[in-house]
């Protein structure tokens, strides 16, 4: 078992080098896309980077906010502020949006905001586009933030970031921007392709907020494999895809995997079973069965409830289908560490 890990490692590891390859020629396209791709202006406001609330009562019908000026009265009754980041070609109704939002308005009380900066992020527009895109989002994000902290519309412990791939990466580089700590961000599958190599300045790491929380499904291709946040999760490391997921679905290529983070985050928010982790030291010590050196580490929850008292990289499986999680560690621990 620990021979087929290793070799599953190394291939993996070659493909997403191909793939890194791939987003490091792009540069090549910037003369043969100068209407789609665009750079944005670096000012906030921004035209292109807008701020949507969605309460129950404006579910249906979103409510701008303007980041110099957000109204107290839109906020009432106050409640907890969840701040959704779309990825690369997403917008304010796409990923972790579609997944996420309506989950959350149902079952937890709170506020939420929707960024959307989809015209900065059109495919195939990543690199360098995109990806220098995402600092002037953080800091418009950032401009928010601040403002609904000095209008005392939100306390600083009440706002929670919650981003999607290279809304990930936003949410992380948001901490430049704001006058005091960010109290939690959720990286849903950090983008890797265009930050693997930035500072940590650049990126999402645990200097970022309190408490950040990873979820890493598809660490070898879209994502980042080694641990970004005070807690990394790491769904099904010993499988090439996420279980049930495939790469070509209906005849096209589409990430399941990538996916994935988002579609187990808002399980975690409904589930009674529980996204149930143990912790390992590291990808290299679950892939060479060194997890058994960890049992006597507490479990943790994955997604919206985890601890914060969790710390270090936790490994689990889940199901093929949805319901994905399977509930407390039993014969889950012995898969991971035979």
């Amino acid at each position: 078992m620990c021979e087929y890990r290793m070799i599953n490692l190394i291939i993996l590891l070659l493909i997403s080098v191909l793939i890194r390859g791939f987003v490091s020629a792009q540069p090549e396209l910037r003369g043969l896309l100068p209407e789609l791709c665009t750079f944005a202006e670096q000012r906030c406001p921004n035209p292109h980077i807008t701020f949507w609330l969605y309460t129950n009562q404006s579910r249906d019908q979103p409510i701008q906010v303007d980041p110099l000026n957000p109204l107290p009265e839109l906020f009432e009754p106050r409640l907890p502020l969840k701040i959704l980041i779309h990825g690369f070609i997403g917008n304010r109704s796409l990923t972790p949006n579609l997944e996420v939002r309506d989950i959350l308005l149902q079952s937890q009380p709170v506020h939420v905001i929707s960024v959307d900066y989809g015209q900065l992020v059109r495919f195939p527009c990543y690199y360098p586009w995109a990806v220098q895109n995402a600092p002037i989002v953080s800091k418009c994000l950032g401009q928010l933030i601040n403002n609904l902290w000095t209008t005392g519309i939100y306390k600083r412990s009440d706002i929670h970031l919650i981003g999607f791939s290279l809304g990930a990466q936003v949410a992380g580089m948001t901490a430049n921007y704001v006058n005091d700590p960010l109290p939690r961000i959720t990286g849903l599958d950090p983008a890797g392709p265009g930050f693997m190599f930035s500072s940590d300045e650049h990126k999402l790491d645990r200097s970022d907020a309190d408490f950040v929380d990873i979820i890493h499904t598809d660490p070898f291709f879209f994502s980042l494999l080694p641990p970004m946040g005070h807690a990394d999760f790491y769904p099904n490391l010993d499988q090439f895809n996420q279980r049930g997921c495939s790469y070509v679905t209906q005849w096209r290529f589409y990430n399941c995997n990538h996916y994935r983070s988002a579609i187990y985050y808002a399980e975690s928010i409904m589930t009674e079973r529980g996204f149930w982790a143990q912790q390992c030291g590291g990808w290299f010590d679950f892939f060479t069965q060194r997890c058994n050196h960890y049992t006597n580490m507490p479990n943790m929850q994955m997604g919206y409830f985890v601890s914060e008292k969790a710390s270090g990289s936790y490994f689990l499986i889940t199901h093929e289908k949805s319901p994905f999680a399977k509930g407390p560690l039993v014969d889950i621990e012995m898969d991971i560490v035979e």
